[in-house]
C-alpha cells in the first residue's frame, strides 16, 4: 500500500504524528541527557571538633565504542581500556582539587568501588560514588527510552493507518516495520554520535554510611565541549580522543558544581567549632 492510496485524513494523521513525537524524542534525548532527575534531600550535620568525612570512590561502566575507525578492533579496545583510564584519574584529579572542603568537610577516596561500604574509614558520615556510566556512547536506559519513544511512534502510524484503511492487519504491519526501523535507528545511535560528537555521562550518588539513605543523586550529560574545543588547532580538534576529554571536562565542572551546591547549602548545619 503506497502513502497516495490512503485517505486524505489519515494521510495528514500519519504525517504528523511521526513529527510530534520524533520532537518528543528529541526532548527525552536532551533532557535526560543534559541532567537526570535529580535527588536532594537534606541531612544536617554538626561539625563540632571533627569535620564531616566523606569517603568517594571512582568507576566506570562505560560501554565500548569505536574511537578510531582506521584502527581493528582490538586496537580500538586498548584505545578505549586506555581512555578510560586517564578519565577515572582525570576524576580524581578534579575532585581533589574542586569538592568542597571548607573547614567543615574532608573527602577520603578509597581505592575501589568494589564492597566499598565495608572499606569505609571509622570516621566517615557520608560516602559518594561518582560513575561514568558513558565515554563516546549513550546509557543503555536512554538509548532504551528512545527506541521506546520510537515504538510509541510505530504503534501511532500502524492506528492511523489501520484507522483509515479499515485493515486491521494493514496497520499491525505498519506497526511491526516502523518499530523494526526504530530500533535499528535508535540502537545506532552511538554510532551517529560517535562520528559527530564526544558524548560523555557522569554520575554522583551520596548516601549516609549510617542509614545507608540516599540524600543526594545527580548527573550531567554532554554531547560536545564547543568552549574548550574551538580553542585547539584543527588536527587536535578532530582527534576523538581530545573531544571526549573536552567533554569529560565540562561534566566534571557540572557535578562537582552541583554537589559543592548541595554540601553548602543541605549539609551543613553549624560552623565548625560553634558552641553546641
Amino acid at each position: 500500500m503506497t502513502r497516495e492510496s490512503l485517505p486524505a485524513r489519515g494521510l495528514g494523521l500519519l504525517e504528523r504524528a511521526p513529527v510530534i513525537l520524533n520532537i518528543i524524542s528529541l526532548l527525552v534525548l536532551l533532557l535526560a541527557g543534559c541532567s537526570s532527575v535529580a535527588v536532594r534531600n537534606p541531612v544536617k550535620m554538626s561539625g563540632n571538633d571533627n569535620k564531616v568525612v566523606i569517603n568517594y570512590c571512582i568507576k566506570s561502566s562505560a560501554r565500548m565504542n569505536i574511537i578510531d575507525k582506521t584502527l581493528s578492533s582490538e586496537e580500538n579496545r586498548r584505545l578505549f581500556e586506555r581512555n578510560i583510564e586517564a578519565a577515572v584519574e582525570d576524576i580524581h584529579d578534579y575532585v581533589d582539587s574542586n569538592a568542597l572542603e571548607l573547614p567543615f568537610f574532608k573527602f577520603s577516596e578509597l581505592p575501589t568501588c568494589n564492597l566499598a561500604l565495608q572499606s569505609v574509614t571509622p570516621d566517615a558520615s557520608l560516602f559518594l560514588t561518582l560513575e561514568l556510566s558513558g565515554y563516546g556512547s549513550i546509557k543503555e536506559k536512554w538509548k532504551k527510552v528512545l527506541i521506546g519513544t520510537g515504538a510509541i511512534e510505530a504503534v501511532v502510524q500502524g492506528v492511523v493507518v489501520g484507522s483509515a484503511t479499515q485493515n486491521v492487519w494493514l496497520g499491525l504491519g505498519v506497526a511491526a516495520e516502523e518499530m523494526t526501523s526504530e530500533y535499528l535507528t535508535w540502537n545506532g545511535v552511538d554510532w551517529v554520535l560517535g562520528e559527530t560528537f564526544a558524548p560523555v555521562t557522569l554520575e554522583g550518588r551520596m548516601i549516609t554510611i549510617k542509614t545507608r539513605k540516599v540524600v543526594w543523586e545527580d548527573s550531567y550529560f554532554v554531547a560536545k565541549n564547543n568552549d574548550e574545543l574551538r580553542k585547539l588547532g584543527k588536527e587536535e580538534k578532530a582527534d576523538k580522543t581530545r573531544q571526549l576529554e573536552a567533554s569529560l571536562h565540562k561534566v566534571e565542572r557540572k557535578l562537582i558544581s552541583r554537589l559543592n551546591d548541595y554540601l553548602a547549602k543541605d549539609v551543613l548545619q553549624k560552623p565548625l567549632g560553634s558552641p553546641p
